[in-house]
């Protein structure tokens, strides 16, 4: 059936969205240079292949991060509890991240038996608000999680100089943030360790889902490195791990055929950037002019690299609903979604109601924690502007006529539903 615009009329765009293409014959070659190896003697695919692909790929990640050194794993999640399980913090501590997250940043936080504290965002930009920070600290904290979401980098100054002062680690979580930049610094190099995904959709990927840990501090290097391969002693002088395990770690390894993938995929980073960085700068500028939404900001030290982006609807200025505002831009051929997470995360089921190690309630019922905390309530401005929220991802296969027709439909919704 042939889509109506608001009006009845025809819409401002017809044309299907441009799809994202993220691979092409590079990967395609990468991986079957792979598989030709392993036809004609030992299979090539495990990361201690020699020479190592997935070696390579972390060389060349912390080169591109500006540190020494990156772990290699096989998820976003499992480079959040490398990072996590590098740190071996007692059970019970504290560690404050964002309630606008994935479950990724917030399992790790649990299955080393540590306690998620949530601290509120800043609306503007729906990152955590260092004076929230600041506040949460108790006894019990001894780490930070930030989130740079949506490419949008952290106030990292004034969340490294809270950590300074507390003797607190900062783990940055840029899942959604490759090629962002703080200070003239790649964001994942500014606090101790930084971790990516390299899942498919992010700006760049590992083939459907890996991870990186990157870190300049040797022991945190070392301890990640034993974590992500099952606890394994770590010898740097043979550039392996082997037997006896020396922690208790888990097998987050990323196999040569990831590793393949993703050192093709670091080397389109940079245009892949630039194009959204181009894209979604245009884009901001023309919605200066709108008076009922206002584009994601961007602080000044900071460059964004665009995962997606988010627009804050004024619903004081608007007659309809933020769901009825994003589905009247969809009818215009603008493919937004509305509420992004939808709500805080601590409000999802898996908190709300503590499902996490049977009927336990553990880790926050652990006899090292012993106390109560409620997080009900807790971040009233992440509650608020979720409720009014739109996303629109630009990604590099889109051109100007897509950044020109959503101007166009954004100002025919706002003349139709502005008060």
């Amino acid at each position: 059936m042939e889509r109506l615009a608001i009006d009845g009329g025809e819409p401002v765009r017809k044309d299907p969205w441009p799809p994202r293409i993220q691979v092409d014959e590079e990967e395609l070659e990468a991986v079957v240079k792979i598989l030709k190896e392993s036809m004609e003697g030992p299979l090539r695919f495990g990361r201690y292949s020699s020479p190592s692909r997935t070696e390579e790929f972390e060389e060349a990640f912390a080169r591109l991060i500006g540190v020494k050194h990156a772990i290699a794993s096989s998820s976003g999640t499992a480079s959040i509890h490398t990072a996590l399980g590098s740190a071996q913090l007692e059970p019970g501590s504290e560690v404050i991240t964002s309630p606008i997250t994935d479950p990724g940043t917030v399992a790790p936080i649990l299955f080393q038996n540590l306690i998620p504290v949530f601290a509120d965002v800043d609306p503007e930009t729906l990152n955590l608000d260092p004076d929230s920070i600041a506040k949460r600290i108790t006894e019990r904290t001894k780490a930070i999680i930030p989130v740079h979401l949506a490419g949008t980098p952290c106030e990292m100054d004034a969340i490294l100089e809270i950590a300074k002062r507390r003797d607190l680690l900062v783990i940055e979580d840029c899942s959604q943030a490759h090629g962002a930049t703080y200070g003239g610094r790649m964001v994942g190099s500014l606090g101790d360790l930084g971790c990516f995904s390299l899942m498919g959709g992010k700006h760049i990927t590992s083939g459907g889902e890996g991870g990186m840990t990157v870190t300049d501090d040797e022991e945190l290097w070392r301890n990640a490195k034993s974590f992500a391969d099952k606890g394994k002693a770590y010898s740097p002088e043979r550039r392996q791990l082997g037997y006896p395990s020396v922690l208790l770690g888990l097998n987050y390894r990323m196999n040569e055929l990831q590793a393949a993938i993703g050192l093709v995929q670091l080397r389109k980073l940079p245009r892949i950037v630039a194009v959204r960085r181009r894209l979604c700068q245009r884009l901001a500028k023309a919605v200066e002019d709108l008076e009922t939404i206002s584009f994601m900001k961007v602080p000044e030290k900071a460059e964004s690299s665009y995962w997606f982006c988010h627009f804050r609807v004024d619903l004081q200025a608007i007659r309809v609903s933020v769901d009825r505002f994003a589905e009247a831009l969809r009818r215009e051929g603008i493919p937004v979604g509305a509420r992004y997470i939808g709500s805080p995360i601590y409000e999802w089921p898996f908190l709300a109601n503590r499902a996490t190690f049977g009927r336990s309630q553990h880790p926050w019922t652990c006899s090292f924690y012993g106390k109560e905390i409620r997080y009900d309530g807790s971040c009233p401005k992440a509650k608020e502007v979720l409720g009014r929220v739109i996303t629109l991802t630009i990604h590099e296969g889109c051109t100007d006529k897509e950044i020109d027709d959503t101007i166009l439909a954004l100002e025919k919704v706002e003349r139709a539903y502005k008060l």
